[in-house]
């Protein structure tokens, strides 16, 4: 009995020693892959997140148009239609003038004056070649030599027209400029701030004699009327405006006022009419009491000084 449970142990063990089929199976190679090879983090390739740099974003500018060289362009392309057709006039060929081709194309007048240079630039060769007809072999110039030479072969009265043709296209190139000119609409004055237009106002803030305060004078600008009164002369004085853009305001001086019915008048009893006048807001109530002011009526001169207390302004 004992024997047996021997022999079952050891076979047990070998059964448990042997190699499973599978295993016999593998090559070596892949014996070498069943455990996955763990790699080693190399320390030197790692950043520490304070150290990594943020990339800089780079902006494209735009390309700057170079104005002068866009006008060089444009001005040599219209005069190579424009010597063309004073090529065709040469030849007597029917075709539209200078000016009308101006028209059409409605060249700016920043091209005329450089268009005109490069038509004398052109008129040039005939123009010597005329002269040098004029002048003895032996005295010419180099240049007029040659551009003698080259004009031999026309006559005087047709270099005569051809230069003719030249100067009656300047005389349109210059025509047409002049219209464009005219176009050019007048260049509008730069609006003023009230602030600005009243800085240099001179005024009294405030008197203590008749107990009177001027209102703030940047309220003037674009108002309808205006009443003031010199505390020094007693004038009473009304301004009216002459057209909707109101009063306006020009140093120490009013501007802009209807000179008609903008008049002055001196008040015998300013206590009794300048209550009043304050105390008013109504235009045909102010106008009832500047009429029972009985003292000579005169023009106003739109002057203000350091006496003048400002008492009503009415938009």
């Amino acid at each position: 009995m004992l024997k047996n449970i021997s022999n079952m142990d050891n076979k047990n063990k070998k059964e448990l020693l042997e190699i499973p089929d599978f295993l016999k199976k593998l090559r070596s190679d892949e014996k070498d892959n069943l455990r996955p090879i763990v790699k080693e983090v190399d320390n030197k390739k790692i950043v520490p997140i304070s150290e990594v740099k943020e990339e800089t974003v780079v902006h494209k500018e735009k390309p700057k148009v170079d104005i002068q060289a866009k006008i060089k362009e444009h001005t040599q392309n219209y005069f190579l239609d424009i010597r063309d057709i004073i090529d065709m006039q040469t030849n007597k060929e029917l075709v539209e003038s200078v000016y009308d081709f101006c028209k059409e194309s409605n060249i700016a007048g920043t091209y005329c004056t450089r268009l005109n240079d490069l038509i004398e630039i052109y008129k040039h060769e005939p123009t010597v070649g005329l002269e040098a007809r004029n002048i003895k072999q032996d005295e010419r110039t180099e240049e007029q030599q040659d551009l003698y030479e080259a004009y031999q072969s026309f006559t005087t009265k047709e270099i005569q027209q051809m230069i003719s043709i030249y100067d009656q296209a300047i005389d349109d190139i210059a025509r047409w400029g002049k219209i464009k000119q005219g176009e050019k609409k007048a260049r509008k004055p730069r609006a003023i701030s009230v602030e600005r237009m009243v800085k240099k106002l001179q005024y009294k803030k405030s008197d203590e004699r008749y107990k009177l305060q001027s209102i703030d004078p940047i309220l003037i600008p674009r108002c309808q009327m205006v009443w003031v009164f010199n505390t020094k002369t007693r004038k009473l004085t009304q301004y009216n405006a002459i057209g909707r853009n109101g009063i306006m305001v020009k140093g120490t001086t009013l501007k802009d006022f209807d000179v008609q019915t903008s008049v002055s008048k001196t008040v015998r009893k300013p206590d009794t009419v300048l209550s009043k006048l304050l105390n008013t807001d109504g235009k045909i109530a102010m106008r009832n009491i500047w009429n029972t002011i009985t003292t000579t009526e005169t023009k106003a001169n739109g002057r203000i000084n350091a006496d003048t207390v400002i008492l009503k302004i009415l938009k």
